[in-house]
This record gives C-alpha cells, sequence and structure tokens, in this order.
C-alpha cells in the first residue's frame, strides 16, 4: 500500500472555463485531489470541509471578491497557514499591493502560462507540504516533552529560576518537601530553603558551575518551613536559547533524606561497636578501662587542631578506641604481668598491631579501614624505629601519628600495678625529647599548646579500680 500523500486544493473563480483549464493542466503533472468552487462564501464552505493545501483564487468575482475571501482565510487562526496564489487579470501595481496585503503567498496572471502555472503551484505546494510535515513533527514533540514534563514532575522534585535565581516555578513534590505554598515560592530564592549549616562556599560552587553553562550535581542539605531537615540528590541545569544565552535554570531533586538517616543510623552503630570492641580489648586489665575513651577523645582534640576535616576527626574519634584491639590474642600472663616484660615476652606483645590490623584490613568500609590503620601504624615511630613494619615520618598515616601521641600519653600519666603515674611536666618533658624521634614534631607542638584540654578529659574520664 502506498503512503504517498496527495494534496488537496482549491480552485476558486467565477468562470468554470477557468477552473477547468486549470484542473487540465495540473493533473497531467500530479495525482492531486482538486475541489472547486465559483465564489467566496462557497469556497470558504469547502475550506470548513476539507483539508485544504493550496487555494488558486480569482482576485475579481461578484458578491464575495477574492481579496475579501481571502482576508477573511487569513483572519482565521486555522485556515490562516493555507497558501492562497491569486489568479488575476489586473497586473497593475495597486492590485498587486492589495493581494500581498490580503495575505496572498504569490499570483498568476491571467492569462495564465501553462508552465508558470506548474512551477508556482508546485514551488508552493511543496512549501506547504513541508511546514505541514514540520507542524505535525512539532505537535509531535510538544506532546511528548509534555507528557516527559508530567512524568518528571510525578517522580521529581522541581523547581524552574530565571536568570538572577528567582524561582518561577514551583511543582507540587516541592511544595510539598519544603512545607511552602506556591504562591510563597514563586519570586524568592532558593535560599528560603537554605540550611543554615552549609557554608556559603558551596553555593558559590554551585553557581559558578551553572553559569559556565554546565550542570551541577550534587547532596544538599535543606531545611522546611517548619525548620525540619531534607536531603536532597539534585541536579541544577542551565536552559539555553539559540543564541547560546542561559533564560532559565531547572532543578530536579531526589529526596534522600531516609536513606541519609539510614545510613547515619548505620554509622552510630558501627561506632558503638567499635567502641565497645575496644573496651573489650582494654578491659582485659580492669585497670584501664576509660583508657580507650581517653585516647579517643585526645585524638581529637590534636585531629582538630592538626586541621583534618570535620568527618576525618569523628571518624579518628571513633577509631582510635581500636588502637589495642589485638590485645585479645595476647595471652593473659603476659597482657597483665605486673612488672616488667623479657625480650620474649615483649616480642609476643608487639604482635598485637598485626593482630588487629588484621581484623579489619580486608573490610571496604570506611570506619573499619580508619580502624585496620590505626591498630596497625600506632606504635610506629617517626625516626622508624617502631613497630611492626618500621616506617619512618609522613609514610606514617596521620591516624598512626595523632594515636601515637595520644595512646603514650595516656599510658604515662595512668597509675598501673607495676608503676606510678606520671607528672605532667615529666610527661611533657618526655615529649619534648623525643620530638621527631619518637613523634611527628608538629603534633607534638600541638599537644604542648592544647595540653589544658588533654588535663580536662583526664580529669572527666577517670579509670575506676577495684
Amino acid at each position: 500500500m502506498s503512503n504517498k500523500v496527495i494534496p488537496t486544493l482549491l480552485v476558486v473563480d467565477d468562470e468554470p472555463r477557468n477552473i477547468q483549464v486549470v484542473s487540465n493542466v495540473l493533473k497531467e503533472i500530479d495525482d492531486y485531489h482538486i475541489l472547486y468552487a465559483t465564489n467566496g462564501e462557497q469556497a470558504l464552505q469547502r475550506v470548513e470541509k476539507n483539508d485544504i493545501d493550496l487555494i488558486l483564487l480569482d482576485m475579481m468575482m461578484p458578491l464575495l471578491d477574492g481579496l475579501e475571501t481571502c482576508k477573511r482565510l487569513k483572519a482565521d487562526p486555522r485556515y490562516s497557514a493555507i497558501p492562497v496564489i491569486f489568479l488575476t487579470a489586473k497586473n497593475d501595481e495597486e492590485s498587486l499591493i492589495k493581494a500581498f496585503d490580503a495575505g496572498a503567498v504569490d499570483y498568476i496572471s491571467k492569462p495564465f502560462l501553462r508552465r508558470e502555472l506548474i512551477a508556482r503551484v508546485t514551488t508552493h505546494l511543496h512549501l506547504r507540504l513541508a511546514q505541514k510535515e514540520l507542524s505535525s513533527e512539532l505537535y509531535e514533540n510538544k506532546e511528548l516533552l509534555k507528557q516527559y514534563k508530567e512524568i518528571v514532575d510525578l517522580s521529581s522534585i522541581v523547581t524552574k529560576s530565571d536568570p538572577s535565581g528567582r524561582i518561577i516555578y514551583a511543582n507540587d513534590n516541592f511544595c510539598a518537601i519544603s512545607g511552602y505554598t506556591h504562591d510563597e515560592l514563586i519570586g524568592k530564592s532558593h535560599n528560603i530553603v537554605r540550611h543554615p549549616e552549609v557554608p556559603s562556599s558551596f553555593y558559590k560552587e554551585m553557581w559558578a558551575t551553572i553559569q559556565q553553562k554546565q550542570p551541577w550535581r550534587g547532596i544538599v542539605k535543606n531545611i522546611t518551613k517548619e525548620g525540619k531537615i531534607y536531603v536532597v540528590d539534585a541536579v541544577v541545569s542551565p536552559i539555553l536559547n539559540s543564541k547560546d544565552e542561559i533564560i532559565e535554570y531547572i532543578s530536579l531533586r531526589k529526596d534522600i533524606t531516609p536513606l541519609i538517616e539510614l545510613k547515619e543510623e548505620i554509622e552510630a552503630t558501627q561506632k558503638e561497636l567499635i567502641l565497645m570492641l575496644g573496651n573489650v580489648g582494654e578491659n582485659r586489665s580492669k585497670e584501664t578501662a576509660a583508657h580507650v575513651r581517653r585516647v579517643a577523645e585526645y585524638a581529637k582534640i590534636l585531629a582538630v587542631a592538626y586541621g583534618l576535616s570535620p568527618s576525618e576527626c569523628e571518624i579518628l574519634w571513633s577509631t582510635a578506641t581500636m588502637h589495642d584491639i589485638g590485645k585479645v590474642g595476647i595471652p593473659d600472663h603476659i597482657l597483665n604481668k605486673p612488672g616488667k616484660l623479657s625480650d620474649e615476652e615483649f616480642a609476643i606483645m608487639k604482635t598485637h598491631a598485626e593482630t588487629g590490623y588484621s581484623f579489619f584490613k580486608n573490610s571496604s568500609r570506611r570506619l573499619l579501614q580508619a580502624a585496620a590503620i590505626v591498630a596497625h601504624e600506632h606504635h610506629e615511630r617517626w625516626d622508624g624505629l617502631g613497630y611492626p613494619r618500621g616506617i619512618a615520618g609522613e609514610d606514617i598515616h596521620i591516624f598512626g601519628r595523632i594515636t601515637a601521641i595520644a595512646d603514650v600519653f595516656d599510658a604515662l600519666g595512668t597509675k598501673r600495678v607495676y608503676k606510678r603515674g606520671w607528672e605532667i611536666d615529666e610527661i611533657l618533658n618526655y615529649f619534648k625529647e623525643q620530638s621527631a624521634k619518637q613523634f611527628d614534631p608538629k603534633l607534638v607542638e600541638l599537644l604542648l599548646v592544647n595540653v589544658d584540654k588533654f588535663l580536662a578529659i583526664n580529669e572527666t574520664y577517670q579509670d575506676i579500680l577495684e
């Protein structure tokens, strides 16, 4: 079956002979569907009932002439796109101007030439059919875009902003999650949902990216009208016109608050388990029940002073409790010996670093990876004379270097059954002597600056001796 489109032409002339001549010529060149009318009113009726592709319209007719007929067609948006070619015996300048002012796309002088008629009709039909095809495609694209928009609106949290960042559209999902009505949002900036804990630099980086005509994606913490926190995975993209100018920004978001809350719950559980595991290791010697907590607090003080990120400080605070977890593998008679260890016993004691590392080394979790580092490297020395690997300087992870100072500070100041607790001046002198030998010199300086905080921790978390 052929899918060829057969164009429909309407020939309007008060002389049937002229209609017949035109029809005969056109049927010679293609299989056109030709309708006719002998006056303007009849022509308008034909147009209403048929899908007309081209009109050949006599200018001079009784009752409703061609000019008025053309004007009425062009005034009706349903038919204004149909091309009209005037058939006229009047080819003076004034008549031609009137024809084009009425909306004609062309004219053919009577008596017309066969080749001229064919050429003009063929040209304007090609243009008309191309226009209809383009219009059909545009309509289909608009329908598709409409459906896409409906799907996005249903599945995402959407806003659109003008080039200055003012909200010009917010879908129902955005209103629902933010707690604001459409009227409260339109014309406002997104600062209306900005969480105060999110730094200005975060939004400056986002704004810089989209102003460079690049999409931005990130996790954003926001706050509702009622003050509740919600978190979204957001994409913000500039929309450009044909001149490559930004005309608006569109933001699509997915609410990931439940995922964030679950992640925080899991991390909190991990931290609690790690603290409990640390206590398991230390509580085999009841004299050091609070040791792991003090080491964690000391480590956090040094981490903050050193300039680690907030997340790194929290991770170290959680995992510093794991520094001696490997001691669960040390025999009780060595672990709790009330006196100096023999060389053989000390060699066994040193295995706790490798043992602790082995517990966590195969984990892909960030927290447990950090625990592995702390357990493995807290007995390494700045000068390379430590154990178990004898690494030196900054080859030792910062978590290991910090925990080494926190552990030794607490051990020196804590009373044991086999030794007295050192006075603070003795402890500080020891660290000064061992700076750049056993310990990272920068961290020793930070310890000396923050010693009052260390002493406050020591007072807060005292050992309970039985």
